[in-house]
Formats: structure tokens, C-alpha cells, sequence
């Protein structure tokens, strides 16, 4: 947000425990129990990115 936003840093983090954790932990995090499978680290794990993918296309055969 700062970089593409320019927002400052007190606003950046001010609305992340305001709004962003707070929602995180409202309806991500319960939400998650009914999930197949869960990529950790942001999305940026390419070995569960591969694996889903081989899946979805095993689907679609």
C-alpha cells in the first residue's frame, strides 16, 4: 500500500489491526476447517501450487 497506494506507514498499520486482522480471524481462519487443502506461505509455495494444479487438471480429464 505504500509503494502503490502511497499511504503512509502509521495508515498502513493502523488499518491492518482496525480491519485487515481482524476480519483474518472472523472469517479466514473459521473458514479453513472446511478447506481441501490450505497453501502456506502466502501463496508463494510452488510445490502445493503444482500439486493443486495437477489436481484441478486430473478433474477436468
Amino acid at each position: 500500500d505504500i509503494k502503490e497506494r502511497g499511504r503512509d506507514f502509521d495508515g498502513v498499520v493502523e488499518q491492518y489491526f482496525r480491519t485487515v486482522r481482524p476480519m483474518h480471524f472472523g472469517f479466514v481462519e473459521p473458514s479453513k476447517r472446511y478447506a481441501d487443502i490450505i497453501i502456506p506461505h502466502g501463496g508463494l509455495n510452488d510445490i502445493a501450487i503444482e500439486m493443486v494444479a495437477g489436481a484441478v487438471q486430473k478433474r477436468l480429464r
